[in-house]
């Protein structure tokens, strides 16, 4: 209940309303204030985005940080070079169409530019899809645990979420079928998925997607796809045109402080989501480094990383397995380790260890890094193994 007035009339009445109103009791003056701001009814009870633990100020000793799906190490010489000389255009606007950049994802890709739209973020990206898409009211599905953002992007749309368990640890896209409604708009499909690292094969979303009609877009987070084999969601486009896949240079390309995501899917439907997002969402320096990371030479060098992180997870999965820990098969640049009610105590026990990870649905997600930091990880995890899941 609310005492304050209603937008649509001058009266004061006490009714239940569609706002959480923000009040404030005093000002610097000590006169108390009662505010009529009003924050959407949908949004209560939003919960935060919450980013991996980065080192807190003053830590002084090494720090593994396995927390936030980073890669090891820095940008190529090429794409730092470049960022530094699109310093000197500073004062200018990017292009706001980013054609130069989208055609260079389009080499990239093998797809047509105009089926192209970028943004600040794939998450960005994942908000305008739902946004051009749904209308108030309208479902949207996805999968729990996965990435926490897809809740937000269908509220934030005035849509409503539907979370489809998990099934040993993976989607289970037979229950996400049973779940579409007249009123589902979009599904959400996380592959490889985050947290857990499972992957469905492009033969496992074919089955899926020939079952879903053609009127329900089906977009493929595809941030990790790059350390996974049998995944590529741009092999199945062509025969279903509600498909969009979505992508990042912020885990190969290692570039997540730059913030670069680009979808491809129908054109019309790129058109506006690149309508629907900020102007000059993504700066010029960042969009240099994008073009830089996207020359062959800096691409090949990111595939001999990628072949260095998938080595290095293969060696971490065994490692933890050997001490008795349970660790999900998984196709990504992290492992998870899922740990129930002992997730926080683990979690707690690697950061005082030097070692930063995630606690997330219900387990602990690993970011695989250098051999290095593996060793790290190994040290600081307390010795005892966890209930297998």
């Amino acid at each position: 209940m609310c005492d304050c007035r209603n937008p649509t009339g001058g009266r004061k009445v006490v009714q239940p309303v569609a706002w959480l109103c923000i009040t404030r009791s005093t000002n610097a003056h000590g006169r108390r204030i009662v505010g009529s701001l009003r924050i959407a009814h949908r949004l209560e009870g939003l919960p935060p985005y919450v980013p991996g633990r980065r080192p807190q100020g003053g830590e002084t000793r090494r720090q593994a940080r396995l927390a936030s799906n980073e890669v090891p190490w820095p940008p190529q010489a090429a794409i730092v070079d470049a960022m530094k000389a699109a310093l000197e255009d500073a004062h200018r606007y990017p292009d706001m169409q980013y054609t130069e950049l989208r055609d260079a994802i389009a080499a990239h890709t093998g797809q047509p530019s105009d089926r192209i739209a970028v943004a600040n973020g794939s998450t960005a990206l994942l908000r305008d899809i739902v946004g051009v898409l749904v209308e108030a009211g309208s479902e949207v599905i996805f999968a729990q645990p996965s990435f926490p953002y897809y809740r937000t992007a269908a509220i934030a749309n005035s849509a409503v979420p539907v979370a489809v368990p998990l099934v040993s640890h993976a989607h289970d896209l037979e229950a996400m079928h049973g779940a579409i409604t007249p009123r589902t708009r979009v599904i959400i499909i996380c592959n490889p998925n985050n947290p857990t690292g499972t992957a469905h094969t492009n033969a496992e979303l074919k089955k899926f997607l020939a079952r879903v009609p053609g009127d329900i877009a089906v977009i493929l987070d595809e941030a990790y796809v790059e350390f996974a084999t049998d995944v590529d969601g741009l092999e199945l486009m062509e025969e279903h045109p509600n498909l969009i896949v979505v992508r990042t240079l912020s885990k190969a390309h290692g570039l997540a402080g730059l913030r670069i995501g680009y979808a491809i899917g129908d054109s019309e439907v790129m058109s506006y989501v690149s309508r629907l997002g900020v102007p000059f969402r993504i700066d010029s320096v960042a969009v240099a480094g994008a073009l830089a990371a996207l020359q062959p030479e800096q691409v090949a060098e990111s595939e001999l990383r990628i072949a260095s992180i998938v080595k290095e997870r293969a060696a971490l999965t065994a490692a933890l397995r050997s001490r008795g820990w349970n660790v999900v098969e998984s196709a990504a640049n992290f492992v998870f380790l899922p740990l129930g009610e002992s997730t926080t105590s683990v979690a707690g026990a690697c950061e005082a260890n030097g070692v930063l990870v995630r606690p997330i649905g219900g387990g602990i997600r690993v970011t695989v890094g250098s051999a290095e930091d593996t060793d790290h990880l190994l040290n600081a995890l307390p010795a005892l193994s966890n209930e297998p899941c």
